[in-house]
């Protein structure tokens, strides 16, 4: 169980340089811009239907945080990879005894790309992307999960200076789970029982963007 939560963050960054060694090589031609940002934003929604119980389980609202790479590669596009985690809580319910709240990570890491409207002070954004959603419960008896997920963000960026701007986006993420799955098994019991084929969450981001 340790194990899973100790590598779990090693696979993620093993995927990042898998997808940073995959870009074609002409995206690194004419010295493209590089671009870091580090984000503080704020998540929502998110919920299961219990099949057993009939009830829906809600994921607390809470901050997040997060890191995005942006790698040129043409006059309008960029490479885009996303990191984002936030800790929160899952809502048991009246069928719990004890304790009515579950803690729980939930770490997204995408890879994909945005279309940028070029502009020396104001950068309209769109953009993709697809990934994994890592849930690792805050209790080590549990075990975590890790799902597929699609992700799409629109934004601006804001550049006080060619090398410093500042970022604003909406970030909506779809994880995709089995219509009949089983969530955070341990000691002989399971947190949820869902029969659904995915659940959303919505973020909205600020960062400072840095870019080479």
């Amino acid at each position: 169980m340790h194990e899973e939560r100790i590598t779990a963050p090693v696979r993620i960054a093993l995927v990042c340089g898998v997808a940073l060694a995959g870009v074609p090589g002409a995206a690194w031609s004419n010295q493209p811009s590089v671009e870091i940002t580090p984000l503080v934003g704020y998540r929502s929604h998110g919920s299961f239907k219990d099949t057993d119980s009939e009830q829906t389980r809600d994921l607390d609202e809470s901050a997040s945080f997060g890191l995005i790479l942006n790698i040129d590669h043409d006059a309008n596009t960029q490479w885009e990879f996303m990191l984002s985690r936030q800790s929160t809580e899952l809502q048991l319910g009246p069928l719990f005894t004890g304790d009515r709240l579950f803690d729980l990570d939930v770490t997204y890491f995408s890879a994909g790309g945005i279309y940028v409207w070029r502009d020396p002070k104001i950068e309209p954004f769109v953009g993709a992307g697809f990934g994994i959603t890592y849930m690792s419960p805050q209790d080590s008896r549990y075990d975590s999960e890790t799902r597929a997920m699609i992700q799409l963000v629109a934004g601006y960026k804001f550049f006080l200076t060619e090398q410093i701007g500042l970022r604003i986006e909406a970030r909506g993420y779809g994880t995709l789970v089995d219509s009949d799955a089983a969530f955070f098994c341990g000691d002989g019991q399971c947190i949820v029982r869902v029969e659904s084929d995915g659940f959303g969450q919505l973020e909205l981001n600020a960062g400072l963007v840095v870019r080479f």
